[in-house]
């Protein structure tokens, strides 16, 4: 195979890479701040609802289960923490 064939083999993976990864940094760059807000949302909510409701009694310990329950659901995860929490 010649050298120039092989460059250009080459060249034209590397612009496939460009641009598949520029489509990908789009669509990341979509989602990426919403689940950022959604994370400190619910991590701030389950601190709030920690903080109320240990004065009632009330409250949802913060370990490696209900930490990223709350980053990843957000205000209905915190709610969703206190249902299984006191229903079962």
């Amino acid at each position: 195979m010649p050298d120039y064939a092989l460059q250009a083999l080459f060249v034209g993976v590397g612009l496939a890479v460009l641009a598949l990864s520029h489509g990908m940094l789009r669509k990341t760059a979509k989602w990426l701040p919403r689940l950022g807000l959604h994370a400190a949302m619910g991590l701030t909510a389950l601190l709030c609802a920690n903080c109320l409701g240990s004065l009632a009694g009330l409250g949802v310990g913060l370990n490696r289960l209900t930490l990223p329950v709350s980053a990843l659901l957000g205000v209905p995860g915190v709610g969703l923490l206190w249902t299984v929490r006191y229903l079962l």
